[in-house]
């Protein structure tokens, strides 16, 4: 079982370079600006319902917070300044569900070669380090487009 935690966390990890390669390579493209307003959950209510707080309370309280520093504010943003870090959030969240996606790929395969155990950590795993910070950039994301507009 240890042997699954292991190997989960690491593809994990792998993925969001997968993630951040795929994400440069298409960042350029025309439809690039169309995904960046693409919201998978609607209701704020939702974010609650799923955990979202206790998720970006863990974020903001452990080593995870000195993972991507662009998305820190050190004074009250101007509105350009607002409009860079939805840019850098919509980066962040292409690139983890990027990653995700990757992960389900991976997670499907192992499911056809009969390794539930192992596809039921990918799952676990893919859903709190790709998933949820994806969903975390989109509800950060509609925080600021309240404020531009």
């Amino acid at each position: 079982m240890l042997i699954y935690f292991i190997n989960s966390i690491s593809l994990t990890f792998a993925s969001w370079l997968i993630g951040l390669v795929l994400n440069n390579i298409i960042k350029k493209a025309s439809f690039y600006s169309k995904i960046s307003h693409f919201n998978f959950i609607k209701e704020e209510s939702t974010y609650r319902i799923i955990g979202m707080g206790s998720f970006k309370w863990i974020l903001k309280n452990s080593f995870f917070k000195y993972f991507n520093q662009k998305l820190k504010f050190e004074t009250r943003p101007n509105i350009s300044q607002l409009q860079e870090i939805r840019n850098e959030m919509t980066y962040s969240e292409i690139g983890h569900f990027i990653a995700f996606i990757f992960i389900l790929v991976i997670m499907i395969l192992k499911v056809w070669n009969g390794e539930m155990i192992f596809a039921t950590t990918l799952f676990v795993f893919n859903i709190i380090f790709n998933l949820y910070p994806s969903l975390l950039q989109q509800q950060n994301k509609k925080r600021i487009d309240r404020i531009l507009r």
